[in-house]
This record gives C-alpha cells, sequence and structure tokens, in this order.
C-alpha cells in the first residue's frame, strides 16, 4: 500500500513539474500586456530631464507615442501636425501626454534626430515634448511587477515601423495604433477620443 502511494505520489510530482515548466515558458514567450520601460532623452527642456520613465509620465494621464526617425517624411508630417492641432487647439492636450521615440538607434544618431526633431528655430518638425532615444539593450520591465524582461523596447511594442502612433493607458496597456504613413487629422482624433474615454 505504502509503496503504490509513493509510486502515484512522484508521478503526480512528474506531471505537476513538466505542468509549471510549460506554463512559465510560455508566459516568457511574449511581452507582457502591460508594459513600462526607461530610457535616454535628448536632455532638453522639453524632454524633462535626461532620461523617460514610461509609468511615471502615466500617472498622470494617457501617452501618445509617435515613433520616428530623422530620415522619415512621414514622421514629419505627423509631428508637425500634432504640434499645430495642439497649438490651435483643435485637440485638447489635457486629456494626453505626447512622446516621440525615435525607432532606429542602430541606424541613425541622437545628433540626427536633434538637427530635425529637436531644435525650435531649424524646421517646422520641432517636437515641443519629450523625444525618447532607447537602445537595443534598453528592455522593456513589467508594468505590475517592475520585473525587467527579455525584450527590449522595440520589441515589447511590436517592432513598430515608421512612422507608426500607438497610445498607452494608464495602465501601461496598448490601447489603440495606426499605421497610417501620412498624417490624418481624423486618424488624430480618433486617438484622441479613445484617450478622453479611458482617462481618470
Amino acid at each position: 500500500m505504502q509503496h503504490r502511494f509513493l509510486s502515484i505520489l512522484v508521478s503526480f510530482v512528474i506531471l505537476l513539474s513538466g505542468c509549471t515548466t510549460s506554463v512559465e515558458e510560455i508566459a516568457s514567450s511574449e511581452p507582457p500586456l502591460q508594459l513600462s520601460f526607461s530610457a535616454k532623452t535628448l536632455d532638453r527642456v522639453e524632454d524633462g530631464g535626461s532620461e523617460f520613465n514610461l509609468k511615471q509620465t502615466l500617472e498622470d494621464k494617457p501617452v501618445l507615442v509617435l515613433w520616428i526617425a530623422a530620415g522619415c517624411s512621414g514622421c514629419h508630417d505627423w509631428t508637425k501636425m500634432i504640434r499645430e492641432s495642439i497649438s490651435n487647439g483643435s485637440i485638447n492636450s489635457s486629456f494626453v501626454n505626447v512622446i516621440s521615440i525615435h525607432r532606429w538607434a542602430e541606424i541613425e544618431s541622437a545628433d540626427q534626430v536633434m538637427d530635425v526633431f529637436g531644435i525650435e528655430e531649424n524646421n517646422s518638425y520641432y517636437s515641443p515634448w519629450p523625444i525618447v532615444l532607447p537602445k537595443e539593450t534598453d528592455m522593456i520591465v513589467d508594468f505590475e511587477t517592475g520585473i525587467e524582461t527579455d525584450f527590449s523596447v522595440i520589441e515589447g511594442f511590436n517592432s513598430p515601423g515608421t512612422p507608426t502612433v500607438q497610445l498607452i493607458g494608464q495602465d501601461g496597456i496598448k490601447m489603440w495604433q495606426s499605421k497610417s504613413y501620412w498624417a490624418n487629422f481624423s486618424v488624430l482624433q480618433e486617438a484622441w477620443d479613445v484617450a478622453e474615454m479611458i482617462s481618470t
């Protein structure tokens, strides 16, 4: 009887450990649903410091992310339209924080990003909001646990092309995305409507 009980117990432990391993493997095969990260900025006054932290920024309101590249005409177009729409009041900036994230750190330098988007008097693509410069070694952090994952910032946001516009809710969850290459006010208004709806 004791031998039979021991056999059943050993079988149970073996089966249970197999289940536990596979669940952990499945859980770690994708980025967390709720995302955060920290990365360097251009360190202008507009950037609010040399380091950007998504979770801290989300404490205030949802975040609209514009993925940019210095040589991307669509990124220039989106940047100009968002800035002008906020400036002329056609969209209400009280519902959302805007940031730009440089997508191609391995191809373009921070100086190139600064020249195109960072200096107000340079051209019409100036971004009066934080410009974030994640490196390939900057990793996604689980919003809830604060634990660093094995996914880069780019991977965590599904390797977006440029330009891509995404809306991140205050819980770190991506709530909306557009991949329209050229700026479109009705698409931007849609993002703003979602931001207003989910703002706490």
